[in-house]
């Protein structure tokens, strides 16, 4: 499947469900999880199920979270330093945080109880 976040054309390019899990690393059945709560952004083509690449890399930046800056980090920001490209690396980094928070979220008893 193309890289591209449109294909030809400016046709969006469209990921199945395990494509979706593979690229975030989690299984089949959390992203329909998510698709069934409505916690990640899907098209739903006469009843089958895709993703836009675009979409869900806008959807992966709207819900990174980045540590508290320290003095040193927010001198550094406002000295014109670029942030860190959108990579496989990265992109795969933000699922992980994601995919934490969704967990941490469904259970909130355990979340502190092993820490």
């Amino acid at each position: 499947m193309d890289t591209n976040s449109d294909g030809e054309n400016g046709i969006p390019d469209l990921m199945d469900a395990s494509e979706v899990a593979a690229w975030f690393r989690i299984g089949v059945s959390t992203v329909y999880a998510w698709v069934s709560g409505g916690r990640i952004p899907f098209l739903k083509l006469n009843g089958i199920v895709r993703f836009s690449r675009h979409q869900l890399t806008k959807w992966m930046q709207q819900h990174t979270q980045c540590p508290s800056a320290s003095a040193d980090q927010v001198s550094e920001r406002v000295s014109g330093t670029r942030p860190r490209p959108l990579t496989h690396r990265t992109m795969g980094d933000a699922a992980v945080r994601v995919r934490r928070r969704l967990v941490s979220s469904k259970n909130p008893t355990q979340h502190g109880a092993g820490h």
